[in-house]
């Protein structure tokens, strides 16, 4: 058994029916390079039934002591249905990117049932008037619980789902079949619990002797680091304190919508080299900045004081290829919502988020997030779950999530098709009911909105202002 690590339980903790915290895949492929141009449901199932060995996230499931106050145990599903987990749906005629649009939201906003393995794949058909797309595509949609991966691990279990040929064989079989390990007894789980509660005080202790000194003078060095989730470098004034609350900073409802805009990667390393010190990162967060620019001021909403997102990022270390839990560290960032030039408007991102990696990989950073740790993630969770389930009336912390996942960089296959478009989809939280993903492959930078329906009742609209502060930054430096 191995114990979920405190990040992952808060996740767990956090979640409520109208916040489910998992994140989603949207992969698109074209089954005209599987053998016979075709790619069939069954297909797909014994495709995924013969790579399951190769992420264990996929037959492991959650097992706590009633009550659940400690941290649950990964355990195998003894039970385990692949036919549960891989569902076969089909668009209605004709097939279109907002039809597919809606699909996806709609997928979204279900929990997963964490009594089993926390993942489902959706097979979708019948995209056959999808822009870009040739026809008769299909969709896979993978949606896992946040407690289980962070965006860098599900890019790692993309990786074991694919061949780098049409024709690659399958993966090796593992040794032996594979056969569930048993379940603890309510013994077992109580023993655990009790020893881990006695050794908690020592951990606790011993962490906070090593990590405090060394974290609260990284602190004293960054007076404005805002610590509960994210942490941002405002001292220097890069950041209001307090950005200004939009229509997307309010309580969230249970119902989501989703839009992705789709472009060559090439166009985002020339804007990027046309302002000194700047990342495709940054590019990208201009990107954003300029769409809900254009789409406030549409609605007679945009502020005088400039937006600001939460960008959380993965602190996974240099050859780490794990696909286990969560490990994230943030900071606050200015989307520059206030500047029209959009060079300008990049040019101070960039700026502003010069050594915000170094500061995400520092031992202070490191020593910070243990010091957490040592808080009980019951009462981390709930205060979480507490702040969701009230109307949010507090200051605004950030106005929009934008979170950057890498993905590879060479064509991928499953089944033979070929992979030709991915997009992602992140959880919402209280009081942020608006998140970006960033997402690369082969070539392609996909940024996706996903938000809760209240907030963006208009997502082809937004979608408009997406390509619209792309074709500016893109018109800037011609």
């Amino acid at each position: 058994m191995r114990q979920l690590s405190w990040t992952d339980d808060m996740m767990l903790r956090a979640e409520t029916p109208t916040t489910p915290l998992q994140i989603q895949l949207l992969l698109i492929y074209d089954p005209s390079t599987a053998p016979g141009g075709k790619v069939t449901f069954k297909g797909i199932l014994e495709e995924l039934d013969a790579r399951l060995h190769l992420a264990e996230v996929f037959r492991r499931r959650l097992t706590e002591l009633p009550g659940g106050m400690p941290m649950p145990y990964w355990v195998d599903d003894p039970n385990f249905d692949l036919e549960y987990h891989v569902r076969h749906i089909g668009l209605p005629q004709p097939g279109d990117w907002r039809q597919l649009c809606i699909q996806i939201a709609r997928l979204h906003a279900r929990q997963i049932d964490l009594r089993r393995p926390p993942w489902e794949i959706t097979v979708i058909e019948g995209l056959n008037a999808v822009t870009g797309i040739p026809k008769g595509s299909f969709a896979m949609a993978l949606k896992l619980h946040h407690c289980a991966v962070d965006g860098m691990a599900s890019v790692q279990m993309i990786a074991a789902l694919h061949d780098l040929a049409a024709d690659s064989p399958r993966p090796a079989g593992p040794d032996s079949p594979w056969q569930p390990g048993p379940l603890p007894s309510t013994v077992e789980l109580l023993s655990r619990a009790t020893i881990n509660a006695m050794l908690h005080p020592f951990r606790s202790t011993a962490v906070l002797a090593a990590s405090a000194p060394a974290a609260v003078r990284g602190l004293a060095g960054l007076p404005g680091k805002l610590i509960g989730g994210v942490a941002s470098r405002v001292a220097r004034g890069d950041v209001p304190s307090f950005p200004p609350k939009t229509r997307f900073n309010h309580t969230v409802s249970p119902h989501r919508v989703f839009e992705a805009r789709f472009h060559d990667l090439a166009d985002f390393k020339r804007i990027k080299a046309s302002v000194p010190g700047a990342t495709i990162n940054d590019v990208a967060l201009a990107y954003v900045g300029g769409a809900l620019r254009a789409y406030l001021d549409g609605h007679g909403e945009l502020p005088d004081d400039s937006l600001v997102a939460a960008c959380p990022m993965s602190v996974r270390k240099a050859g780490d290829t794990t696909s286990k839990g969560n490990d994230l560290f943030g900071r606050l960032q200015t989307l520059g919502t206030d500047i029209a030039d959009p060079l300008k408007r990049l040019a101070v991102i960039a700026e502003s988020t010069a050594g915000s990696r170094a500061d995400a990989e520092s031992p202070a950073t490191t020593q910070l997030l243990e010091l957490i740790g040592t808080v009980p993630t019951a009462l981390l969770g709930m205060t979480a779950k507490a702040a969701s389930a009230l109307p949010f009336s507090g200051p605004t912390i950030a106005n929009t999530i934008v979170t950057n996942v890498p993905g590879p960089t060479e064509p991928l296959f499953f089944s033979g098709a070929r992979l030709v478009r991915v997009a992602g989809l992140g959880p919402l939280v209280a009081g942020l009911n608006l998140i970006h993903v960033v997402a690369s492959y082969n070539g392609t930078l996909s940024i996706s909105a996903t938000a809760d329906r209240g907030a963006l009742p208009d997502p082809g609209k937004y979608a408009e202002c997406m390509d619209r502060s792309f074709q500016e930054l893109l018109a800037a430096v011609d």
